[in-house]
């Protein structure tokens, strides 16, 4: 059941968060789907083999590439890769989006994909709300990757990773607060629970029952 009954969840509810590999996107929006049944996780890397096969069918045939050159899913995108694939993906997420609001399905969508500059504009919806995760230090994330896979994350990666981190974060500030419901939650030395606990603030906040 909900942490608190203080709030009602609407129908039309999409929650879409981003950040890096690394800060919990995955283990949040399970432990989201515990806590509030009526959740539902769209797997977003069905649709990201959708459009990734048409695109890299595309470039090959256009520029005669191989098509494994293009970048898939797990390979570590700086910001701009990153708001490159999140365009490509664009109509896709929306299509989502529009799809579950119109069935009425609460609705969680996470991955490296979803980057909140390139979609706010497409999404002005109301109960959209945005989750940002993220870490403030190179040594967290290495903590945190290292225990993950070993061989996909290296510690040169590190650096990198860290700073499409930071400007995921960053570009929050060019979002106009007022066209869309954003949050950023540092993560570093959260707990999951205590993540969780800041989201229930947030619903909290948007779904008191006066």
């Amino acid at each position: 059941g909900n942490m608190n009954k203080k709030y009602n969840l609407p129908q039309d509810l999409v929650i879409l968060i981003s950040g890096v590999p690394g800060v919990g996107k995955t283990t949040v929006s399970y432990e989201l789907l515990k806590m509030y049944k009526e959740f539902r996780l769209v797997e977003e890397t069905d649709v990201i083999r959708e459009v990734l096969r048409g695109y890299n069918n595309h470039l090959a045939s256009v520029y005669n590439l191989p098509s494994e050159n293009i970048y898939a899913h797990d390979v570590f995108l700086s910001y701009e890769m990153a708001k490159e694939q999140c365009k490509i993906m664009k109509n896709s997420l929306i299509n989502i989006i529009k799809r579950q609001r119109r069935k009425g399905i609460p609705t969680i969508i996470n991955g490296v994909h979803i980057i909140p500059e390139e979609l706010y504009l497409s999404t002005p919806f109301s109960n959209i709300i945005y989750i940002n995760l993220y870490i403030d230090s190179e040594e967290t994330l290495w903590n945190r990757l290292k225990t993950r896979n070993p061989q996909k994350y290296k510690l040169e990666y590190i650096p990198f990773i860290y700073h499409t981190n930071v400007d995921l974060n960053s570009s929050l500030h060019n979002i106009p607060k007022d066209l869309c419901k954003i949050y950023s939650i540092n993560v570093s030395n959260l707990s999951i629970e205590e993540t969780l606990s800041k989201i229930d603030d947030i619903f909290c906040k948007l779904y008191i029952i006066s």
